[in-house]
């Protein structure tokens, strides 16, 4: 293959931002998960001893593999940039500056012990296309967040963004990236994360994709809080109802972030005594899908349902009924109202129910045309727009048991469409799609069909 050239990293960023990198308008509400499950306690993450092993000589990756359906390969080159001003850019200049990015991407990164997860997510992340165009801005010092309603006050988006950059633009040749530097910044965002003991990937990425969100939020100033009149907004539209609360919510967190990953529930909470019903609506960043117990097998279409199906709440669980002033027993139950561009899904196989254990059930999930609206009380009767139909372009996989393990990421490069699995520094091609379903699959990352 040609060798690497020492392509220039500015003029290559700005080429890619005259491209089409319009991210949509959109709102978040601070991380909250809407899932009425107990949340996974972090597994542990070995790395097993039947793993590919990379030698990391000189910045480059030798492999050793005996798996002969696998392709290996090092990152061929990058071509030199050409400067375009935003106004001149048409629809073939976009493919063609895009078309720079087909070579980039495919960069390991180095386990700094027990870090698996972490590269798991940041390959996952990197492969997010509108993500991976923000963080290629040229000028994306504009963006950053040096208020105080950043707790980094920009830092974490400004190494991230850095990190990227060596991934995809790759300007000496790297192939493999050491990503201590972030580590070191994501751990000052949260401590949970300093020094090297084994964690969650999808607590990781809740927690890295808040601190971004901060980061470029355009909020920079606390806002005054205001007061809701409950009784006029049950007279509104349930539609305006939902606007309402997404830009309440705006007021305090909008940023990029939000506008690719923030999607909005819809949850109603039915009186058993008075049939009285309670609508509130909240944003999410992720939906964690309960996998049915007892059984080997199930599919993702299964699991979303389960996650909205009614549930309903006795005892100690029964809240308050507005219409009673007392509590009572009440149903409650989720749909979407809001559908986001990206889709994170998490299935929930770590628990603590009965001792800590892991659910191996293997979930059938669709590659592509993932479609919400085919699926029985899944969308809200109101919700915003037409529903989409989604494909999977990521995987946080997770092998091994809750007390030892190890995470790996298999995504469609976002340009070449082609699957590459990445277990730390080591990157292969996926010559069978299919092989990417399996029990080990642990969040998955869906983007929106634009077509």
């Amino acid at each position: 293959m040609p060798p690497i050239t020492n392509a220039n990293v500015a003029s290559l960023t700005k080429a890619i931002e005259s491209g089409n990198m319009n991210i949509s308008t959109g709102s978040y509400n601070r991380m909250r998960s809407p899932s009425r499950y107990i949340q996974p306690s972090p597994e542990r993450t070995i790395r097993g001893n039947n793993l590919i092993k990379p030698n990391v000589v000189n910045n480059n990756t030798v492999e050793r593999v005996s798996n002969p359906t696998v392709t290996f390969y090092s990152i061929t080159s990058i071509p030199q940039s050409t400067n375009y001003k935003d106004d001149e850019c048409t629809t073939s200049e976009t493919s063609m500056n895009e078309s720079r990015l087909v070579n980039g991407g495919l960069c390991g990164l180095q386990n700094l012990g027990n870090t698996c997860f972490m590269n798991s997510v940041l390959q996952c992340l990197s492969n997010t296309k509108p993500l991976l165009l923000f963080c290629l801005k040229d000028d994306l010092d504009n963006y950053l967040n040096t208020s105080t309603t950043s707790v980094m006050r920009g830092i974490l988006m400004n190494e991230y963004a850095n990190l990227i950059r060596k991934m995809w633009l790759i300007p000496d040749g790297r192939s493999v990236v050491n990503p201590s530097s972030f580590k070191d910044t994501i751990g000052k965002f949260a401590p949970r994360f300093t020094g090297y003991s084994e964690q969650d990937s999808q607590e990781f990425l809740r927690y890295l994709l808040q601190g971004l969100s901060e980061d470029v939020n355009r909020v920079r100033q606390k806002p005054v809080p205001i007061t809701i009149d409950e009784k006029q907004e049950e007279r509104m539209k349930e539609k305006d109802r939902a606007k309402a609360s997404w830009d309440r919510c705006l007021r305090y967190e909008n940023s990029p972030l939000v506008d690719i990953f923030a999607g909005q529930l819809k949850s109603t909470l039915e009186c058993s005594y008075c049939q009285y019903q309670s609508i509130t609506f909240d944003m999410f960043w992720d939906l964690s899908l309960p996998l049915p117990r007892d059984r080997s097998s199930t599919t993702l279409q299964e699991c979303i349902q389960l996650f909205m199906s009614k549930e309903e709440l006795n005892g100690d669980e029964e809240p308050m009924c507005t219409k009673c002033k007392k509590k009572r027993p009440c149903s409650k139950k989720l749909s979407i109202q809001k559908c986001p561009e990206i889709l994170v899904l998490h299935l929930k196989r770590f628990s603590q129910m009965r001792g800590r254990t892991k659910l191996n059930t293997y979930v059938d999930f669709p590659i592509t045309n993932l479609k919400l609206g085919h699926l029985i009380d899944v969308m809200s009767e109101s919700h915003d727009g037409p529903t989409p139909t989604y494909n999977l372009f990521g995987i946080s996989s997770h092998s091994g048991t809750v007390y030892t393990g190890h995470y790996v990421a298999q995504c469609k490069h976002p340009f070449i469409n082609e699957w590459h699995e990445f277990n730390d520094a080591s990157i292969h091609l996926i010559s069978d799609i299919s092989r990417i379903i399996s029990s080990n699959a642990y969040v998955l990352f869906y983007e929106r069909n634009k077509s």
